[in-house]
């Protein structure tokens, strides 16, 4: 089991063997997890339950809640704590000094949700003890990026050569990042389609594609990703500028739009959705539409780490490990 005990703080530390026990874990678990069982998920000798602390130094409505509810379907104690108000950082407390505050306090392992910190960044690594990074910047979101490719899996069985568009606010997305890492290593074409002031300056690592009209890149795809506009991370003029109903007819996924799609086609957003900017209304009820997959997929997913990076013993009764079709056939 060599993710017993480490720290997930980047997808691109994974390797192919990581990726296979990842997703073969999740199987394994989905049925009781969605059945809403609980499963025993630590030896009957253990003198108390494993405990993961959760921090989030930025809002968080999914992840936040996806780690805890994937903490209690494994029966372990969560403790979470929303950091951007209503903590000692209002008082001039450091990121860095919460987290070791934390630490000291000895949980089983962490889970931290941060902007831009160079502080955690090298604080993070070298805590003694897992820790799983729940967005971090505009850098990465590794968890995402795994129930993305999780999601496309169980649809397609294998990406090889799957053309997988990702739009919007490119430049800004954590998001975007841990995609073009894992979804180029296990197989996919990846294409970028975003304004100018919301593209990356360099064409990323994985991105095969760059597109400058959206429906030119629906066509293309057989599945798209639509990236919320990140405001919070951009200058106050560009604030000031931004428009939702000219960036939407421009650059959203509108219902004309719709029909640019091929007839299979899948549909992706990490969320929170704003609607009527990158995505219309009538996208939420489109039947290509995996948006809520992606969210119970995130518990899965979630909960496959947090019994591995833990070491737990899961009850084998009622449990057996598939093999998980796609990965092999990557280049993970």
């Amino acid at each position: 089991m060599p993710l017993s005990g480490v720290s997930l703080l980047d997808t691109k530390h994974l390797s192919h063997q990581d990726l296979q026990l990842i997703f073969s874990r999740s199987d394994l678990i989905r049925e009781p997890l969605l059945a809403s069982q609980r499963i025993q998920a630590w030896e009957s000798s253990t003198p108390r339950r494993p405990v993961v602390c959760c921090l989030f130094f930025e809002p968080s409505t999914r992840t936040r809640m996806s780690f805890q509810m994937a903490a209690y379907r494994l029966g372990l104690e969560v403790l979470t704590m929303e950091l951007s108000s209503g903590s000692s950082l209002s008082k001039g407390e450091t990121y860095a000094d919460t987290v070791l505050n934390f630490a000291a306090m000895n949980p089983d392992l962490m889970v931290v949700r941060y902007g831009n910190s160079p502080e955690l960044d090298a604080l993070l690594p070298n805590l003694n003890l897992p820790v799983i990074n729940a967005g971090s910047g505009t850098m990465a979101h590794p968890t995402q990026g795994l129930l993305d490719a999780y999601t496309l899996l169980r649809e397609w069985g294998s990406l090889r050569d799957r053309r997988v568009l990702i739009f919007g606010d490119v430049a800004h997305s954590r998001v975007a990042q841990s995609n073009f890492d894992l979804l180029s290593r296990l197989g996919a074409k990846i294409g970028i389609c975003a304004p100018p002031m919301y593209r990356p300056q360099q064409t990323p690592d994985g991105v095969s594609e760059q597109f400058d009209d959206l429906d030119q890149g629906l066509e293309w795809a057989d599945a798209v990703m639509g990236l919320r506009i990140q405001l919070e991370r951009h200058d106050t003029s560009a604030q000031r500028e931004f428009a939702a109903q000219e960036y939407h007819a421009n650059w959203g996924l509108s219902a004309q739009r719709l029909k640019k799609l091929k007839s299979d086609a899948i549909i992706l957003h990490p969320g929170p959705i704003n609607h009527g900017v990158e995505f219309a209304p009538e996208v939420m009820q489109d039947s290509r539409c995996r948006v809520l997959a992606q969210v119970t997929n995130g518990v899965v997913i979630r909960a496959a780490l947090l019994s591995l990076l833990l070491q737990l013993k899961l009850d084998q009764k009622s449990l057996e490990f598939p093999k998980v079709s796609g990965v092999e056939s990557g280049r993970a």
